[in-house]
């Protein structure tokens, strides 16, 4: 969806603010509880890696109305598309925040969609950086990752993961550097130096 550069960047502040709220309540609990809550968002971090390549890879490019948008994204890197805040957060809630609160406690359910949320901000991070090459420092030191998004940009088949390739070589989707030169060519992508 168009979000304009208001809802663009509303991303990266409503989620560092609900992120750090949830930091600041998690302080105020017992020593036990912070460090249940820190092993819950450190689950949450390490699996938001899988949610994003299954998102990015049968969400974004199979879902009808959804593969439209993306496609448009390929079309257009730059344009300020994405999924309203208000509906990633609801996601987030019925899928993950609300089962896990239901299976397991509250504190574990703050805990694993506080990972979450820094997951799904490092992937914000990480894709504007990648498109947009602000800050620059970070652009040189987010290379890799650089290359491995255009050569998906490219094709389009395969290197599905945004903030790691580690699911890609895991499903056999990973899109090795020699063939870059001819997807690229084919695009005519630039990528940075």
């Amino acid at each position: 969806m168009v979000n304009g550069k208001l809802g663009y960047y509303a991303d990266f502040i409503i989620y560092a603010v609900l992120l750090v709220a949830l930091v600041a309540l998690t302080l105020e609990g017992s020593r036990s509880d912070q460090l249940i809550w820190l092993g819950a968002a450190i689950a949450g971090a390490a699996s938001w890696t899988l949610v994003e390549y299954v998102m990015h890879r049968f969400v974004f490019h199979r879902m009808p109305i959804v593969t439209d948008l993306h496609h448009a994204h390929h079309a257009s890197p730059r344009a300020y598309l994405g999924t309203p805040t208000w509906l990633s957060l609801l996601i987030l809630g019925v899928l993950f925040f609300l089962p896990l609160w239901r299976l397991f406690t509250l504190n574990i359910a703050f805990g694993a969609i506080s990972g979450l949320i820094m997951g799904w901000l490092w992937y914000g991070i990480v894709h504007h950086v990648i498109h947009y090459r602000r800050p620059r420092r970070l652009a040189i030191a987010l290379k890799a990752a650089s290359h491995r998004h255009l050569r998906h940009h490219a094709a389009a088949y395969g290197n599905f993961g945004v903030t790691t390739p580690v699911w890609d070589y895991v499903f056999g989707t990973h899109i090795s550097s020699g063939a870059r030169v001819k997807a690229i060519a084919s695009r005519k992508l630039e990528l940075p130096e």
